[in-house]
């Protein structure tokens, strides 16, 4: 069973009842017509179980810089691990599921708050996510139609999950509410080119924090499409500037890469 953290205000909760019955309407057959052609585009029609990608980031945090390698793993669309060897020191995150936890440079470990670990686990890789989006019954996917997105034309897709246990449900609406992401696909190639969601505060799931994530520089690795250059943004300032030229694709990783301590 998920447990919301009792400080949650009642407000949020009241907001999020007029969310749940429009957020949990199904698949629309043009989102699930345009996301499939998406995914044969990045996958040539292959299942992908996980990935790990291997390369560099400079890491921006307000007057701080840092540089380092980096190797970031998924496998499916709910697990994640992402380590910076960054010259200030080691930052790793792992998202499992609805856990999810921080280590930082002093080898400290924080779990994260529910409300900040229901972001899309593969959020560096692309053909994940739509496969995600198209196979995991639990989303819903609106299209919303085509949008300029930084200069070109982008097709927007709106999407949410329902989330799974048991729980009153203003409490569901509003874990469903916190999982929501818009991603952005290329009109000409279907390739995604950007992801939308919002972080949050530790202890204030109320106030939306937004991070984008950029894709660019596609290669193919054993027939599938793969970003070689990524980007994060959180409140429209660069993050993470990530270039991973090394992919591995369904290479086997282990349960235990994702296990949480």
């Amino acid at each position: 069973m998920m447990i919301l953290n009792p400080k949650v205000p009642v407000a949020l909760l009241a907001l999020a009842v007029g969310y749940s019955a429009a957020a949990y309407a199904g698949t629309s057959g043009q989102a699930t017509a345009l996301l499939a052609r998406s995914l044969a585009a990045l996958s040539s029609g292959q299942t992908i179980r996980d990935v790990k990608l291997q390369g560099a980031v400079n890491y921006v945090a307000g007057s701080d810089e840092e540089t380092g390698p980096a190797t970031l793993e998924a496998a499916g669309d709910v697990q994640n691990r992402v380590v910076l060897n960054l010259s200030g020191g080691q930052r790793t995150q792992i998202q499992n599921g609805v856990l999810a936890s921080s280590t930082g440079p002093d080898g400290q470990t924080q779990l994260l708050p529910l409300h900040n670990s229901l972001n899309p686990a593969a959020w560096f890789f692309p053909a994940l996510l739509v496969q995600g989006l198209l196979q995991d019954p639990s989303y819903s996917v609106t299209y919303d139609g085509i949008e300029d997105l930084n200069g070109a034309s982008a097709h927007h897709f709106s999407a949410v999950r329902a989330p799974s246990g048991q729980g009153d449900a203003q409490t569901m609406a509003l874990l469903g509410q916190l999982s929501a992401f818009d991603l952005y696909l290329d009109t000409g190639t279907l390739l995604p080119v950007s992801l939308a969601f919002n972080t949050h505060p530790g202890n204030n799931a109320l106030q939306d924090i937004p991070i984008s994530i950029e894709f660019s520089g596609y290669g193919k690795t054993s027939g599938v499409m793969t970003p070689l250059h990524i980007q994060k943004y959180l409140q429209r300032s660069l993050l993470l500037d990530i270039s991973a030229p090394s992919v591995s694709i369904n290479s086997g990783l282990a349960p235990g890469d994702f296990q949480i301590q």
